[in-house]
Order: C-alpha cells, then sequence, then structure tokens
C-alpha cells in the first residue's frame, strides 16, 4: 500500500518508466512500459502526455498507445513538470508515487474498447490506473479522490474540454459502446454578458431536456435587431476558448460539454464568432455554409466528404459516414445529389455517372466500389466544387437552401462529439420557409444522436413554432436601456406564424402606414368587420392580427 491506496494491478504486469523511448523486446512479459512524450507542450507549465508500450503475454501481440499521466506526488525522479525526468532508466514503478492515467476524449475510448475488447480494455484500463475505468470500484476510489487534488489533474488533465467531459461520461463506454450515454451534456446553461449601449447585464438561463418526447434539445433565441442575440452566441464561444464563467452550469459550474460548433451564414452573421485559433481548453469549429466562403483548402465541400466517408471513427455505434447517411435520409431527392469528380483523373466504376463530358458520382456511393476504385474516387472530386443534382441525365446547381442545409449535415457529422454545443447564427438567411421544418427536423435528430444541444439565434417566427414555449426567450427592450429576456407565455410548438410574430414582436411589427390605416378604419364595428375582410389577402398575417386586436374583432367573426 502506498500513498494510503491498496496496489493492485490486475493483469499482474510488471510496469516501469523510462525518461526517454525505449525497446522493451527484452523485457520478460507480462510488462508495461511508461515514458513521457517529448514536444512542447504543456498546461500551466505541466507535461503529462506519455506512451505506453505493453506486452502482455508470449502469444500476444504488443500493444502501443499514448495517454494522459500524473502522480501524486513527487520524488527526486519526477521534475518540476511533473513527468519523469529525461535522465531516468528503467524505473519500477514500485519505486515512483502512485499514478493515475486518462486515454482523452470520448473517442479516445471508443477506439481502446474496439481495439481491444470490453473485457481486456476494463482490465489494461484499470492495470494503467486509468481514472475512468476506476469508477464504480470501491477500491480505487481514494486513488480518483487523490487524483482529483492534484495541480497536474485540475490545471493539466481538465484544461481540455473534451477530458473533462470524458473523465465524467467515457464509463459508460468501457462497458460496450452499445451502452454509451447520449444524456450528459449540461442541461442548465446560465448565461450572462454585457452589450454595449445597454445600462445593465444581459442575464439569462438555457434549459433543455434530451428524454422529453418533444423537440427540447433546441433553444431559440428571437428578438429585433441589436439586443444582444448574436453577442449571446459569441459569448458562450468566448467563454469557453477562455475557461471563464460567463457561460456556466447550473450544477457543475463549468459547463460540461465537449466541443462547440458554430454555424455562419453569408452577410454579417459570419462575424458573429470568434475566429478559429488553436487553444488548449475546447475544440471549436467555425462552420460557413454558404455557396462560396473563404475557408482553408482543407475545408473544401468534397474535401470534407471524402474526410467524413474516410473515417473511423465512432460516434456511440455509428461510424460517421454511417451518422451522416442516417441524417441525410431526411433531404429530398438525396439520392440524385452528385459530387464532381476531376476531368483529369480515370475512374472506372459502374456507379460513376458521365454527364456531357463530365463525370460525377453519387453522394451517397462515395464509398461504394472495390479499394482501388474508392481511392480513385476520392482522389478525383474536385476540392472546392459544391454538390449538384442528377435530374433526367441532367446537372443543375443546388438551391441556397439545398446547399445551406446539406453542407451543415455533412460537417456537423465530421466534427461533432457526444455533448457538442451547436450555434446557430441566423441559419433562415438562405432558408425557404418550408425547409426550416426539414432543417430543425434534420438538426434534432443529429442531437439526439450525438447527445448534443443547440442554440439558434434568428428573426424568423419559423424556428419558433418548431419548439416549445420553454426553449423560446424572447428579447424585448425596455425602460431604462433595459432588456427583458424571457419565455413566451405563447404555446409555441406548431404555432401559427402570424401569432407567434405578433406575440413576439407586437407593435414593433408596423410601421407608419400601418398606424394610418388603422387610423382610417370607420367606426361601425361591422364597417370595421367588411373593411378588414377587403384587406385580408393584402396584409401579411402578422399585421392583420395586429389590426384584429386594436380594432377588438373576434376571428371567428370575420369572413375568410
Amino acid at each position: 500500500m502506498k500513498d494510503g491506496i491498496e496496489k493492485n494491478t490486475v493483469l499482474d504486469s510488471r510496469i516501469y518508466f523510462h525518461g526517454k523511448a525505449v525497446d522493451i523486446a527484452n523485457l520478460k512479459a507480462p510488462v508495461i512500459v511508461l515514458f513521457p512524450v517529448e514536444d512542447s507542450w504543456n498546461d500551466f507549465k505541466y507535461r503529462c502526455r506519455y506512451r505506453y508500450i505493453a506486452h502482455l503475454g508470449d502469444d500476444q501481440k504488443e500493444i502501443e498507445g499514448h495517454l494522459f499521466l500524473g502522480f501524486l506526488s513527487s520524488n527526486d525522479n519526477i521534475d518540476e513538470s511533473g513527468k519523469i525526468s529525461r535522465e531516468v532508466n528503467m524505473i519500477d514503478a514500485k519505486e515512483l508515487p502512485n499514478f493515475f492515467t486518462l486515454q482523452g476524449g470520448m473517442d479516445d475510448y471508443r477506439k481502446f474498447v474496439v481495439q481491444h475488447g470490453v473485457k481486456n480494455s476494463k482490465n489494461i484500463l484499470l492495470t494503467l490506473n486509468d481514472l475512468v475505468a476506476s469508477r464504480g470500484v470501491a477500491w480505487r476510489a481514494k486513488l480518483i479522490e487523490k487524483a482529483q487534488n492534484t495541480k497536474i489533474f485540475s490545471l493539466a488533465f481538465m484544461r481540455d474540454s473534451e477530458r473533462f467531459f470524458a473523465f465524467h461520461n467515457a464509463k459508460s463506454i468501457i462497458d460496450g459502446l452499445e451502452n454509451e450515454s447520449f444524456s450528459n451534456i449540461s442541461n442548465k446553461l446560465l448565461l450572462s454578458y454585457r452589450v454595449a449601449g445597454f445600462s445593465e447585464e444581459h442575464c439569462f438561463e438555457l434549459n433543455f431536456d434530451p428524454d422529453s418526447f418533444l423537440p427540447k434539445r433546441i433553444c431559440v433565441l428571437i428578438g429585433r435587431n441589436g439586443l444582444g442575440k448574436s453577442q449571446a452566441l459569441h459569448t458562450m464561444v468566448s467563454s469557453l476558448v477562455k475557461g471563464d464563467l460567463r457561460l456556466s452550469d447550473g450544477i457543475y459550474g463549468r459547463p460540461m460539454i465537449s466541443r462547440v460548433l458554430a454555424i455562419a451564414t453569408p452577410g454579417e452573421t459570419v462575424n458573429s464568432f470568434p475566429a478559429e485559433r488553436a487553444n488548449k481548453r475546447i475544440k471549436y469549429r467555425r462552420l460557413i455554409l454558404n455557396r462560396a466562403a473563404r475557408t482553408r483548402i482543407s475545408r473544401g465541400f468534397c474535401d470534407l466528404c471524402v474526410q467524413l466517408c474516410r473515417t473511423e471513427e465512432l460516434i456511440g455505434q455509428y461510424h460517421r459516414w454511417e451518422l451522416f447517411k442516417e441524417i441525410i435520409q431526411f433531404f429530398p431527392d438525396i439520392k440524385n445529389v452528385v459530387i464532381p469528380l476531376s476531368t483529369d483523373i480515370s475512374v472506372s466504376a459502374n456507379h460513376v455517372l458521365n454527364i456531357s463530358g463530365r463525370n460525377y458520382v453519387p453522394l451517397l456511393k462515395l464509398g461504394n466500389g472495390g479499394e482501388q476504385a474508392t481511392l480513385e474516387i476520392h482522389g478525383a472530386a474536385v476540392s472546392s466544387a459544391n454538390p449538384m443534382i442528377h435530374i433526367e441525365n441532367k446537372i443543375y446547381p443546388l438551391s441556397s437552401g439545398q446547399l445551406s442545409i446539406i453542407k451543415f449535415i455533412v460537417q456537423a457529422c465530421l466534427f461533432v462529439e457526444n455533448g457538442t454545443l451547436v450555434l446557430l447564427d441566423e441559419p433562415e438567411t438562405h432558408l425557404h420557409p418550408n425547409f426550416i421544418s426539414e432543417f430543425v427536423k434534420i438538426l434534432d435528430k443529429l442531437l439526439r444522436l450525438t447527445g448534443s444541444v443547440a442554440v439558434i439565434a434568428t428573426h424568423s417566427s419559423y424556428f419558433v413554432r418548431e419548439v416549445p414555449k420553454t426553449q423560446v426567450l424572447v428579447f424585448k427592450e425596455g425602460e431604462g436601456g433595459q432588456v427583458s429576456i424571457q419565455n413566451p407565455r405563447l404555446r409555441t410548438f406548431g404555432a401559427d406564424v402570424g401569432a407567434i410574430s405578433y406575440f413576439v414582436f407586437e407593435d414593433e411589427i408596423t410601421n407608419g402606414l400601418v398606424e394610418d390605416i388603422l387610423a382610417s378604419f370607420p367606426k361601425k364595428p361591422n364597417d370595421r368587420r367588411a373593411l378588414l375582410s377587403e384587406l385580408n389577402s393584402e396584409l401579411s398575417a402578422d399585421v392583420v392580427m395586429y389590426l384584429r386586436r386594436k380594432l377588438d374583432i373576434e376571428e371567428e367573426h370575420e369572413e375568410n
């Protein structure tokens, strides 16, 4: 027993440390050797990235991998960065303080279980003193408690949001991929921030219920321009990147969020989110959905499709490409969507289409065919080209709305992870109102399958009608430079768009001409009803509702 913790390596393997990479061929199995990774990466001075090599039996393959490792205390063989000194030769772990490890994020644990199987994974991870595997093991409780009290754990292990999320939630993966839990993201988020021109802080609460029968994985922020909706999204990203608590969890304090996807559309919303920069706290992606966005070379649409098709990463039991094909089924005519291939590369495959001298491949068949044909197709995909649609042996461009949706699905499926916060600023920009319902259906399925949540800032009542009122926050300017941010009283889910518009914007939907029309209405109730009925086909639903309310005309008394 050391540090008050019972020693038990589970696999009865000898564990050694070395200051640098070493060949273990001459060591008798079962044996595990750990040594620090030589790079410049550090977290507040601490270096905890290690590589391990394990030879667990004469009839077993050598195992290699990377992990994060810390010691419960220090001694002469451990330098001030918390890692084994480079000068240390082979040393038995028994001569060192107790150590603890993490594999990394959720996907690192999935890969480990896929590679080694459930039973072997548990045994190897427990032998490596993995903190996730140690959860629920009575004799490891003290190890977890002591590890959490070390600076290397709090400053290095937990600095990264994916490791923070995995530490709390990856245990279900170790019990089998089919058991992975997708309901662990923060369900209550508190946000506070300042907006120039307003005297008080904006403060509001976002509530999610991933287990609800209704779509409560989405929150919608709505209100007129200039009240701080887009800045709310910007603040969420900034807070997670910087690690402050402007965005906080009602239970943990620190939000239980593994990564952030920020979706921008053309125009001003492109600047709603901070630029992507390397940071050590959270994986953050800013994705742009317009037809010709200036993105990194590696972010061309076809490049992204090839990456998605070829990645071996899993989300639960889904490969990311299978997740994409599952979600994209909602997209109209998806079987006819194609991507162009280069004319400079010869490709021979039955599913490649030749239309007017150009080659195309159906998007859903990007991974079809033998190995050589598949590699040829992937190599021939035109990196920056947009998807198109094949109808009656002709090729047509997709509409802006169709393109926005399909780009969103591809990028989201490539970058999403269990516990992702998805932020969308004015996604209605290129979406016909009829498409909004499909878009929300697609988004909700993505969130459900990946244990994620979304926040949408919008001016469109069509988004509001897709979620219950508990998921809607209305921004309204009050007196004295204050902004009221509250749930509406109106039952929004499936409600009439005109009713929502009036309820949200009230007098803001009117203009001077509408007020002039109102002033010109006759005094007699029957004459008022007759005139409103006459004007009904000329006015928007929200203006009709406004006039009806001001004139005290009951809807059921009005002729259609």
